[in-house]
């Protein structure tokens, strides 16, 4: 199952220690011992603004629980790109062990991601992973009008609820088409995702997280769910026409768009109730992208 957080599981199913008892330089001082292991989460990352996750493990492969949890990026040349702290989401994504932040990207290329927290018992933490940045990706983009999709609803004939939600129980966000929704100017929740495959891994707590959301901002927006697969099943063959047609190649995803039809914000993996509600504030206050890393 290609989900975007299965990074996390497979390293905890075999860790190697690489990063273990080597040093970094942050910048600030003498090279400090590394005692992380950094796992960046996002499949795709493009030049521009970002929502990134970042898994910790120690090198026993057990994740790790921090404070203060900041990362610093640099480009290949070793200039930094700036530094952003990070958000545990644990207590409120299912215990699954994930850090979440912002980050803005200047130009395509490779970056070192510089980690550094407070451990549970005080002590300073450390770690590095390089990620690669693109200028674009298959996955349609923030700033990118989205295509004016008519999936599958329960208006439909011959459709029914197990066909278009594969949740238990389904939720209710299967009465709009992306056209639809276009063509009534109003702003779009797209949920990519199976929740009934991957109840206790991403897909579920997104969608506990989302119904959260709709509780404030259904009148607000058309929230939309599609599944990766049209009838949805357990198969993971990524046949939904309206899934292909974004690009995505994991779940599960979160779009934001504005009423003209552009791609405000977008997230991979876990979210928090938080970074949705400022997707959705930024989103409906006109910003492209929806949130801004500007002091």
């Amino acid at each position: 199952m290609k989900h975007a957080v299965l990074p996390v599981v497979a390293v905890l199913a075999a860790l190697t220690s690489a990063a273990c008892g080597t040093t970094t330089d942050t910048g600030t001082g003498p090279p400090a011992l590394e005692n992380l292991n950094v796992q960046p989460q996002n499949s795709t990352l493009l030049v521009g603004v970002n929502r990134i996750s970042i898994a910790l493990l120690d090198g026993h492969a057990n994740p790790v629980t921090a404070g203060h949890v900041s990362v610093n990026i640099r480009d290949a040349a070793g200039a930094s790109a700036g530094s952003r702290p990070l958000q545990d989401i644990a207590a409120v994504y299912g215990e699954i062990p994930v850090y979440v932040g912002i980050a803005d990207f200047p130009k395509a290329g490779q970056y070192d991601y510089v980690v550094s927290g407070t451990s549970s018992s005080g002590g300073s933490i450390t770690g590095h992973a390089f990620v690669t940045v693109a200028a674009s990706g298959p996955e349609l983009a923030v700033g990118q009008h989205v295509p004016a999709l008519r999936q599958a609803l329960l208006t439909d004939p011959g459709v029914t609820i197990s066909m278009v939600d594969s949740g238990v129980p389904p939720d209710v966000w299967h009465d709009q088409t992306i056209a639809g929704a276009l063509a009534a100017h109003r702003p779009m929740v797209l949920f990519f995702g199976q929740p009934g495959y991957c109840p206790s891994k991403t897909c579920g707590p997104t969608v506990a997280i989302l119904k959260q959301l709709c509780a404030t901002e259904c009148s607000q927006f058309s929230f939309q769910h599609i599944e990766t697969d049209f009838p949805a099943s357990a198969n993971q063959v990524f046949n939904n026409p309206a899934f292909r047609a974004f690009g995505l190649q994991t779940d599960p995803w979160v779009y934001f768009v504005n009423s003209a039809g552009v791609i405000t914000d977008r997230f991979e993996g876990p979210i928090t109730l938080d970074e949705l509600l400022s997707a959705a504030a930024g989103t409906l206050a006109g910003h492209v992208p929806a949130v801004s890393l500007a002091p």
